[in-house]
């Protein structure tokens, strides 16, 4: 009797997962990282003076959030696996993710002697978003959403696009993230120093993107049989 030949290994290569699914679920995927980068480009387009951060909440990041939502619905109903497992992961490991990226950022600035707080950007955030004062409660609400949301989607971006790929990837993530925040939060955090700045988010964004890849490494999957 012939033995059992051993089940075929999983390949771990990034690549825009699912390289080999129909050209659908490529479009699929496409549709759904650009839902999920709409809660950045909130910022960015105010930061480069296109687009007011209230307008672009209102119309680009909002319907873009639920487009997220309604994708995961349909996607879990219309038995879309693949997508609804990316969609998921991802979400969990945003979560995740910012969850360490907050606590050792604090546990950083606590410990370290650093001037930098790590965490005046959410009352930032709420001003740009609400046009209230920099002591408003109302705007440090929104910044804090407008932050874990940031977080969210970053953790679905990387899901959809490295889905199982090994955890280094994500802290690969993790340094693109801080690149992107070191050309853009000095001119809106106004840090006292630099260095302490930089610091600081370093090591949140490292931590951040090792959780991120390490989750979907062991949850995402690469295709559905």
């Amino acid at each position: 009797m012939a033995p059992a030949s051993a089940p075929p290994k999983r390949s771990r290569r990034l690549s825009l997962d699912p390289a080999a699914t129909s050209r659908r679920e490529m479009r699929l995927l496409v549709v759904a990282v650009a839902a999920a980068a709409t809660s950045i480009a909130a910022l960015l387009f105010d930061w480069v003076g296109w687009v007011r951060m209230p307008y672009t909440i209102s119309f680009v990041t909002l319907p873009g959030l639920v487009a997220l939502v309604v994708m995961s619905v349909w996607a879990r109903r219309s038995d879309r696996r693949l997508l609804f497992n990316r969609l998921v992961t991802g979400t969990v490991a945003g979560l995740l993710g910012l969850v360490a990226y907050d606590v050792v950022r604090a546990v950083a600035q606590t410990v370290l002697p650093v001037t930098f707080d790590a965490f005046a950007s959410f009352q930032i955030f709420g001003t740009l978003m609400t046009g209230l004062g920099s002591d408003s409660h109302v705007g440090l609400v929104a910044g804090w959403a407008y932050h874990i949301t940031n977080g969210l989607t970053f953790g679905i971006i990387y899901a959809l696009l490295a889905g199982p790929a090994r955890w280094w990837w994500g802290l690969a993530w993790g340094g693109t993230l801080e690149f992107a925040m070191m050309v853009v939060y000095p001119s809106l955090v106004h840090p006292r120093s630099i260095s302490d700045f930089v610091v600081v988010s370093v090591i949140g964004h490292a931590v951040f993107g090792s959780v991120v890849g390490l989750w979907c490494e062991r949850r995402a999957v690469r295709a559905i049989a």
